[in-house]
């Protein structure tokens, strides 16, 4: 597969931007970097135009452009670049979260300008663009009559250790830093098989999650705890969802998941692992010969390139895609979840239009979280 011919990277010197711009070099893209960080000494610069100027950087010819930008400066981003898409289709993709957990209003806001344009909006939760992802989808969808009653989501990684440098980047709460991406796989998954998105709440949906405080290596650098381990239950109909975000000391490195269900009569277990160096997929035992080394950031890339080039623009933007309704469900999920840790209690919820007007209160709880000592 083809990556982009194309592509833009604005805060290109992060974690996320540096990997995606790795990868668009490796695919032998053009690529334009924005990012006002010190340039890092590594950095090929015979394969890489770095751009100073924003209104030069966004009004770039690009078939891509990756905003590796957290929710609070997209602003800029897309006040230059959505007034482009007015008349024509441009391609973006965005980092979760699609809003800051004290700012929900925004994803509405956002969702609003971005469907009044014809730009194609997509949210880089990875593994949706993973082609193991795409393997078990056409797994199950093999079969006339598939049901699915058990999901196992694990994502976790040692983010306290202190000889990591990058646990000393800030997070926000690890359901909306985090398990975000469980949650969007979770619906992916759902969604595909139900045929819509609303469908999958038919049957409402209930959560019952617990969590446990983060210790950072730099606890000055934020302003109140924040939960680094969560621990949650959901119950959508009849089928029942596990998980276990985690990123206490000594926390397994992994994004394992164990599905179960029943397709034509038969029972069927998929196990797999997106975590990059260990990625695997097994269906019923069998190895699907999955290179665990295989890139995921690579995969973003040809993926969205396939997309764009196959599907229809609307459908991209309506369907089962991660499209800014999607990423606002996550979000939505999100707050669930960490509400339900917050007030010690299940949350039951009868519909996703329930879903979508649960107003989670982080704003106003934030006065009572405690403060790291010192």
């Amino acid at each position: 597969m083809e990556g982009p011919r194309t592509i833009a990277v604005a805060g290109a010197w992060g974690y996320i931007g540096r990997k995606v711009l790795d990868a668009a070099v490796a695919l032998g893209a053009k690529v334009w970097a924005l990012d006002p960080g010190p340039i890092p000494a590594d950095l090929d610069l015979t394969r890489v135009e770095v751009v100073t100027d924003e209104a030069a950087f966004y009004g770039l010819d690009a078939s891509l452009f990756h905003l590796a930008l957290h929710p609070q400066h997209r602003g800029p981003a897309f006040a230059r670049l959505l007034p482009r898409a007015a008349t024509r289709p441009l391609l973006i993709l965005c980092e979760k979260p699609m809003s800051e957990p004290e700012r929900p209003a925004d994803g509405n806001a956002a969702i609003a300008a971005i469907e009044a344009t014809r730009a194609v909006v997509l949210y880089d939760f990875v593994e949706l663009f993973d082609p193991l992802t795409h393997a078990i989808l056409r797994f199950l969808s093999g079969f006339d009559r598939v049901e699915l009653t058990e999901v196992h989501l694990l994502r976790s990684k040692d983010r306290e250790d202190p000889a990591r440098p990058r646990n000393y980047k800030t997070m926000v709460h690890i359901q909306y830093q985090e398990s975000v991406h469980c949650l969007a796989f979770l619906l992916n998954l759902a969604g595909h098989l139900a045929g819509d998105l609303e469908a999958v709440f038919a049957h409402g949906v209930k959560i019952t999650a617990q969590a446990q405080p983060y210790a950072p290596p730099n606890p000055q650098a934020y302003p109140y705890v924040v939960d680094g381990c969560c621990d949650y239950r959901i119950e959508l109909g009849r089928l029942r969802v596990e998980g276990r975000t985690d990123f206490k000391t000594g926390a397994e490195f992994t994004k394992r998941k164990i599905i179960r269900g029943v397709g034509d009569g038969r029972p069927f277990v998929i196990e797999a692992d997106h975590f990059e160096g260990r990625k695997y997929l097994r269906i019923d035992g069998v190895g699907q010969g999955f290179p665990a080394d295989s890139s995921s950031y690579t995969s973003i890339l040809t993926t969205l390139t396939d997309w764009d080039r196959s599907v229809d623009h609307d459908t991209l933007r309506r369907g089962i895609y991660p499209h800014p309704r999607f990423a606002r469900l996550t979000y939505q999920l999100s707050s669930v979840l960490w509400r339900s840790c917050f007030d010690r209690c299940p949350i039951s919820l009868a519909s996703m239009a329930e879903l979508l007007a649960f107003e989670a209160g982080f704003a106003e709880a934030a006065s009572q979280f405690p403060r790291y000592p010192g």
